[in-house]
């Protein structure tokens, strides 16, 4: 029952009037000050223990309000960026075209091309207290523009270790390199009377003091014989040490039979190391160059192993090697020109190892295999990389050699990797890289005939890829095609193969940025044979791999 304001229970036996009161007009209530209902989230405030007001609480609300709508325009944005950039890359990748499969071959192994670590620059630190004689300075503190001259001359026997070293180290920040500077040269003493090496060594200073703190000593060990530049580790800013050092080697052999010493080891960081023409008077076990910021040429050399390291600075010379080599730069150019060897003595490869970084690789490999050796593949193993820079690489056959068994893997990030194959190259091969063509291609060699017709393009260079535009060869289980060259060259040592057999390119895949194949004179070994099991395991094969550049295999016909 609603009880209207004014009226009391005295009043309640009067019906007449209150009716007639409430029909004459609508009855005006007043408005409570009661508040609407607070929302969930405030009511379960209220109702535990807490310090915060209700406007607290609102506020607090809107900053929730307002981070779930920051995390819902980057989902938004995150969703754009996805769609933008992933869906273009699934549709290259789905529209790569796989025109011819085969057997796939086993994949390369970045290990396998690798030579043994059993090598490294410089040797064990010696001390002051073991040196034989120590400045024996034949002329002392002549002055010489701003700075003072001393002079002295040691003989090395060569019949073990010959070493030109010192404690010069590089720091973090290169200050204490800068006091030090320094040129090597190494040549072939003109006396052939000589059974000693020569060391000459021209020390411009700065001042006597200096001349005292430091020590160029005539050291002998139990492995050999050499020079050690002792230099003091607290220089001041002032202070300047330059070398001026000749070794010179003593001839003592013939063309036919080369005077071999049995290690050659120059560490010697921030110096111009030059190696004159050294073969092929001379011949080394081992040789072991280089140092930090120390570009190192070499006319020529003759080693079975040969190891240089010259961060930041150049590597380039001409080296002839039959066990391994390795090159190992950065931010400093390597160029070039190898003559590998493999007379099977030990039955294993030789190695070849050549890394810099943010500058150009050049290199021609020429390969020597001896038309009896009697030993299965491969012989040579080669492992060659750069990043932000061109790679080029000619893998070649010496004119006297047998075809040799060769695997190689030329690997770059930013720049173009191109590899060149001579005619007498068989094997597989894969060329790939991530966002830039692959290709491979066929160029004329110097001196051969040319079969194309004069439609054909001038260019000696052309390329043998298959693209989208060739929808005669997409219906076909295996394209091949038949290389314009001579007579076989394995006819010259297999009298099994025929001497009018083809090369042969036969492809394994084509894509816009993989292609895969094997190029030889047919038949091509198969995996699943016996008959042809140790031929296909005995196949060589070519890596041509870059990431954001293109990569190109050229093939020599």
């Amino acid at each position: 029952m609603i009880l209207l304001d004014g009226i009391d229970k005295h009043d309640r036996h009067q019906p007449t009037k209150i009716v007639a009161e409430s029909s004459s007009g609508p009855v005006a209530r007043p408005q409570t000050p009661t508040p609407s209902l607070p929302d969930y989230e405030a009511s379960q405030a209220q109702l535990k223990p807490t310090t915060q007001s209700f406007p607290e609480i609102q506020k607090q609300r809107t900053r929730r309000r307002r981070y779930r709508k920051c995390a819902l325009y980057a989902l938004v944005v995150y969703f754009v960026v996805t769609v933008a950039i992933g869906v273009p890359l699934l549709v290259m990748k789905f529209r790569r075209r796989t025109i011819a499969k085969a057997t796939p071959y086993s994949s390369w192994s970045d290990s396998s091309s690798l030579p043994p670590k059993t090598v490294t620059l410089g040797d064990a630190p010696l001390r002051l207290s073991s040196a034989k004689s120590c400045n024996a300075w034949g002329a002392q503190d002549i002055p010489e523009g701003s700075l003072l001259r001393s002079e002295l001359e040691y003989h090395v026997p060569v019949n073990g270790s010959v070493f030109l070293n010192t404690n010069i180290t590089y720091s973090g920040n290169g200050t204490y390199l800068n006091h030090f500077s320094g040129q090597l040269i190494v040549g072939i003493n003109e006396d052939d009377d000589a059974f000693d090496a020569t060391v000459h060594v021209t020390m411009h200073y700065t001042s006597p003091q200096l001349r005292n703190a430091t020590n160029v000593c005539l050291m002998q060990t139990g492995q050999g014989g050499g020079v050690y530049l002792f230099t003091p580790m607290n220089m001041t800013a002032t202070d300047s040490l330059h070398f001026n050092i000749t070794l010179l080697l003593p001839r003592n052999g013939s063309y036919a039979n080369p005077h071999h010493i049995p290690q050659l080891l120059c560490h010697l960081p921030n110096f111009d190391q030059i190696y004159q023409g050294l073969d092929p008077d001379l011949s080394f076990g081992s040789v072991i160059l280089g140092g930090a910021q120390s570009g190192v040429t070499i006319e020529s050399i003759q080693a079975s192993q040969a190891v240089v390291k010259a961060s930041s600075a150049e590597i380039r010379g001409k080296f002839t090697v039959d066990s391994s080599l390795s090159l190992e730069t950065v931010s400093a150019p390597i160029n070039a020109d190898i003559r590998l060897y493999n007379n099977g003595t030990t039955r294993s490869p030789t190695y070849l190892h050549l890394t810099t970084g943010n500058h150009v690789l050049n290199a021609t490999v020429t390969m020597f295999v001896p038309p009896e050796l009697d030993m299965d593949g491969p012989h040579f193993l080669s492992h060659v990389e750069t990043f932000n820079a061109p790679l080029t690489v000619s893998l070649m056959h010496d004119p006297a050699s047998a075809p040799a068994v060769a695997r190689m893997r030329a690997a770059n990030n930013l720049g173009n990797t191109r590899v060149t194959v001579d005619s007498r190259f068989q094997g597989t091969f894969d060329v790939n890289t991530m966002f830039a063509p692959a290709d491979v291609l066929a160029m004329r060699s110097p001196g051969s005939v040319d079969t194309r017709s004069e439609e054909d393009d001038d260019s000696d260079e052309f390329s043998l890829r298959l693209g989208d535009d060739d929808p005669d060869l997409v219906e076909k289980e295996k394209v091949r095609m038949f290389l314009s060259s001579g007579p076989s060259d394995a006819s010259r040592y297999d009298s099994t193969t025929p001497s009018n057999v083809s090369r042969c390119l036969e492809y394994d895949l084509i894509s816009s940025s993989e292609i895969r194949g094997w190029v030889g004179t047919p038949p091509r070994p198969s995996p699943t044979s016996p008959a042809g099991i140790k031929a296909y395991n005995s196949m060589g094969h070519v890596d041509v791999v870059s990431s954001l550049s293109g990569a190109q295999l050229v093939l020599l016909t």
